[in-house]
């Protein structure tokens, strides 16, 4: 049985191995994806920065004592937008465990969470061609709303 609970201060390193572990799939989506970044002096600030912020939400999934999944979403800013918007900012669960309902748990506890703190809308953006993230998130009920482009200058 897998638990979700809150992730806590002194986790910082078990966050960026989860992130190492479950964004490897990415790079066939990115060749700019920079792969040593969970474990980089950034990659640490950016979940310490989660794990001390009252506006964001970092959950982690565990099956007994081993860590199977996280996720960390915080307060985004659209100013051309009513709404109070929560983003999915970061989400992974490691291989062994996709497709057994620990990604849906993941986002029924930080949603629970974010209605409680007033938000309204949540936001996540997948890689384009990651068909696989973009069902999983349509099957929790996102809906398409825009789409980013990029180019080489």
């Amino acid at each position: 049985m897998v638990d979700i609970r809150s992730a806590t201060k002194n986790e910082v390193k078990d966050l960026q191995d989860l992130n190492d572990e479950v964004f490897i799939d990415n790079q066939k989506y990115d060749d700019d994806l920079d792969m040593n970044w969970a474990k980089s002096d950034k990659g640490k600030e950016y979940f310490t920065e989660v794990l001390n912020n009252p506006e964001s939400i970092c959950l982690i999934a565990e099956e007994g004592s081993r860590k199977v999944g996280y996720i960390a979403a915080g307060k985004k800013e659209i100013s051309y937008r009513k709404s109070k918007y929560i983003e999915i900012e970061n989400m992974g669960v490691i291989p062994d465990f996709r497709s057994k309902g620990v990604g849906t748990l993941l986002i029924q506890e930080s949603l629970k969470w974010a209605k409680s703190k007033g938000f309204q809308k949540a936001y996540v953006n997948s890689y384009f061609n990651n068909t696989a993230a973009i069902d999983f998130y349509k099957k929790n009920g996102f809906l398409e709303t825009d789409l980013s482009l990029e180019r080489i200058i």
